[in-house]
């Protein structure tokens, strides 16, 4: 898609949601090329400050006959001003699903994701990672081994690409699968935590500098998810320095799983706080999520960080405090992503609906989240879908989306809109510079 002329222009800085510290981003959100049905979307950064976005593209409504899904790749070589693709991660295999995306210091992109080897439902899911060594030209895909893999694997790739970290959701519990040596060989499966009745959801995986592991998961009962009762949800931000075998704890959250419950939205099915974590160059931890206090009220979102490994914890501060004057309250967020680098650099992204529908938004600070620039309107592109208006758009596609930092110090984000009920979407893309105000 190309620039919007000057008159849109002018509509789209018109209908931005405002509040008194927020403002447009300096780009044009962008719908990749060819990325109907394409949901759930990842994000990584190259060393040259190339943008690589993964995401499964379906071939029709979910549950139709003879539905599938596939792995994609869009790549910007000019740093998310054009993209090319959607090019095949792997033609092996049917139902891929859950991708996330990380690419080492010397180029190499690797794609964890689950798929199975029919499109038989029954069929055992397989844990799969996908290199490539040619800017994302082409892709081999292997199958990591291990056993009953359940639901939303989260990678973590090391700078030199020695050390790779695979969790998933396993019927034990979170479980971590790790290699030390590029992949020759990895270890057996490790327990993060025993399940013990509960369903832990993994939402974000990372190395720090100093090789430790870092981990953020939700987990609620299991019990109450299938009677579908409101249940409490607990946020954990785990850290390990010895490759999974043991764990550090750190309780971040609580608050309610709502069911038929959400602020400012009578459709709305269900709604789960979420965390995320990251780690910059010195080694403080950030970890971003969204907490409720009861059904019908808007979840606020909060950060919390660590200078000392994760022993000790700030209290939660608001990352924004935008009002929704449609229903004189807060708005509600959703979708957190936190990335940080560098002596302090950290950005949030997230989804809320201040306008009356939903955006996406960032913000970010140079000093280690002791102070904040402004909120960043990501998603201001008010036209190309029957979803969008300038109010924002309809539905968020999936279940998460995609941030990244280049070395230069530009945020770049990725999210995936849509209808509800997921019946078709796109994926999006912007991106800024960390010096906006």
């Amino acid at each position: 898609m190309g620039r919007l002329p000057v008159a849109l222009l002018a509509m789209v800085i018109a209908a931005m949601p405002q509040t008194s510290s927020s403002r447009s981003a300096p780009t044009l959100a962008l719908m990749l090329p060819s990325s109907t049905d394409g949901w759930e979307p990842a994000l990584a950064v190259g060393p040259r400050e190339q943008v690589y976005i993964v995401a499964g593209q379906r071939n029709g409504p979910l549950r139709s006959k003879g539905f599938d899904q596939r792995q994609v790749l869009w790549r910007s070589l000019d740093g998310g001003v054009t993209y090319e693709g959607p090019w095949p991660v792997s033609t092996e295999g049917h139902r891929h699903g859950d991708q996330r995306i990380a690419v080492d210091r010397a180029g190499t992109i690797y794609v964890s994701y689950m798929d199975s080897e029919s499109l038989n439902l029954g069929a055992p899911i397989r844990l799969r990672l996908a290199r490539s060594r040619d800017e994302g030209r082409t892709f081999v895909a292997e199958t990591i081994p291990v056993t009953r893999v359940s639901d939303k694997p989260e990678l973590a790739v090391s700078p030199d690409g020695l050390r790779i970290a695979i969790v998933y959701e396993s019927s034990p519990g979170p479980t971590i699968v790790t290699t030390a040596d590029g992949g020759k060989t990895w270890s057996g499966a490790r327990v993060v935590e025993p399940g013990n009745g509960r369903h832990f959801w993994p939402e974000a995986l990372t190395f720090a500098p100093d090789g430790a592991l870092w981990f953020a998961v939700p987990s609620m009962s299991d019990a109450d998810i299938a009677k579908r009762l409101q249940t409490d949800v607990q946020l954990h931000v785990y850290r390990s320095t010895d490759d999974g075998r043991s764990w550090r704890d750190s309780r971040i959250s609580s608050s309610p799983r709502f069911l038929n419950g959400c602020a400012h939205d009578p459709e709305c099915r269900v709604k789960v706080p979420r965390i995320s974590v990251a780690v910059d160059g010195n080694g403080h931890a950030y970890a971003a999520y969204t907490e409720g206090t009861g059904p019908g009220q808007p979840y606020a979102l909060l950060l919390t960080s660590s200078t000392d490994a994760g022993r000790t914890w700030s209290a939660g501060r608001p990352v924004s405090a935008a009002r929704r004057p449609q229903s004189n309250d807060l708005a509600d967020h959703a979708d957190p992503v936190v990335v940080a680098q560098g002596n302090g650099r950290v950005c949030v992204v997230w989804v809320d609906d201040r306008s009356g529908r939903l955006n996406t938004f960032a913000r970010c600070s140079t000093d280690g989240a002791k102070t904040w620039g402004d909120d960043i309107w990501l998603s201001n592109r008010i036209d190309g879908a029957a979803y969008k208006s300038p109010e924002g758009f309809t539905a968020i596609y999936g279940h998460y989306g995609g941030a990244g930092l280049s070395t230069g110090g530009r945020v770049f984000a990725v999210w995936a809109e849509g209808e509800r009920e997921y019946r078709t979407g796109n994926v999006w893309f912007n991106s800024l510079p960390m010096t906006t105000k």
